[in-house]
């Protein structure tokens, strides 16, 4: 089974760093280095389902490369890792996020393809999902695939600036972008089609560092 394995998730790996590369955003751009030289190991991965994985049999038969990447993880979303980052014990996220997201890497410290220096993927969300505010060292791209999101971005300085209070909300759709900067206070909440991103994450330290809400 093991080169059948490494045949499909190679698949999945010039899927991702194709799509970034593909991507004209100046913030993607910070990640194209990585996304081009991000290691050479690659591991099996045990499979994990997830509810959420489920929503991309539903994904949009869309003539572009971003349905091209859609139905590549739709097809293989069984024989994916579904992860989440947040345990219900850890009182960080709400019972709906808990029940209805759910990501898979495949570049990244534990990912298909070993990297210390990036993590790349995808996650989804299901409908009116709120995810809280918080903070991380890393900074990361949320580009959107499917659905739309209320994001929530501000940097720690324009936090600062304002003397506290909510960064506001701004809508994105499927084919837009959004930049987090290192420690900027950021969030959203998913619109009523849910939301699937794919995910860029860098950070000189542990990239699987835990993030801090506000």
């Amino acid at each position: 089974m093991e080169p059948d394995t490494k045949v499909a998730d190679d698949r999945l790996l010039s899927a991702v760093v194709q799509y970034g590369l593909s991507l004209s955003d100046p913030g993607v751009a910070r990640f194209h280095e990585n996304l081009k030289n991000w290691g050479d190991s690659w591991q099996a991965v045990t499979p994990l389902h997830l509810p959420a994985s489920d929503r991309l049999a539903q994904v949009a038969d869309e003539p572009s490369v971003i349905g091209d990447l859609l139905r590549l993880f739709a097809r293989e979303r069984a024989s994916r890792k579904w992860e989440q980052s947040y345990r219900k014990e850890d009182n960080l996220v709400g019972d709906d996020m808990l029940a209805g997201y759910g990501f898979a890497e495949v570049i990244g410290k534990f990912g298909l393809f070993v990297s210390d220096k990036l993590r790349c993927g995808i996650g989804v969300w299901g409908p009116n999902i709120h995810y809280p505010l918080h903070r991380h060292g890393a900074e990361e791209i949320y580009a959107v695939l499917q659905g739309g999101a209320d994001f929530q971005v501000m940097s720690q300085e324009d936090m600062e600036g304002r003397g506290g209070g909510e960064p506001p909300k701004e809508w994105r759709r499927a084919g837009e972008v959004v930049y987090v900067p290192p420690h900027a206070t950021h969030g959203f909440t998913s619109g009523p089609e849910g939301v699937v991103v794919y995910y860029l994450w860098q950070n000189s330290g542990d990239l699987r560092e835990r993030s801090s809400f506000s």
